[in-house]
C-alpha cells in the first residue's frame, strides 16, 4: 500500500460553488461509479476527501500503485483544468519521521 495525498486549490471564481462547469464536473465526478475509472488506474481505494470551501482547497489521500496514474484519474476527471494540484507521498509520523530523528541523533 503506498499513500498520497492530492493537495489542490483553485480561485473563488473557478470554484463549483460559482462557476456551473465546474459544479457540473464535480457532481459528475462525486454521483459516478468510481470503480471503473479507480481500477483503470490502479488506484485501490480513495481514504478521503477533506474540503475547505471558504478557503478554495482540498486535500484527498489515495492508496495506488503510482502517483502518475492518480494524474491521469485527475485529467480524466476534469479537475485539473480549474485546480492547482501537488500529488504527495504519505507516510505517518511513526514510519517517516521518527526513523529520521532517531538517525540523524543516534537515537
Amino acid at each position: 500500500m503506498a499513500l498520497y495525498g492530492v493537495y489542490g486549490s483553485h480561485t473563488v471564481e473557478a470554484c463549483p460553488v460559482n462557476n456551473l462547469a465546474n459544479a457540473k464536473k464535480v457532481i459528475a465526478f462525486v454521483e459516478s461509479d468510481l470503480r471503473p475509472l479507480l481500477s483503470k488506474y490502479r488506484i485501490n481505494n480513495v481514504l478521503g476527501q477533506y474540503h475547505s470551501a471558504f478557503e478554495h482547497t482540498f486535500l484527498w489521500i489515495f492508496d495506488a500503485e503510482d502517483p502518475h496514474l492518480i494524474e491521469g484519474l485527475i485529467l480524466e476527471a476534469g479537475f485539473a483544468s480549474f485546480n492547482s494540484l501537488r500529488i504527495v507521498p504519505l507516510r505517518s509520523l511513526k514510519e517517516g519521521v521518527i526513523p529520521l530523528i532517531k538517525k540523524v541523533h543516534g537515537l
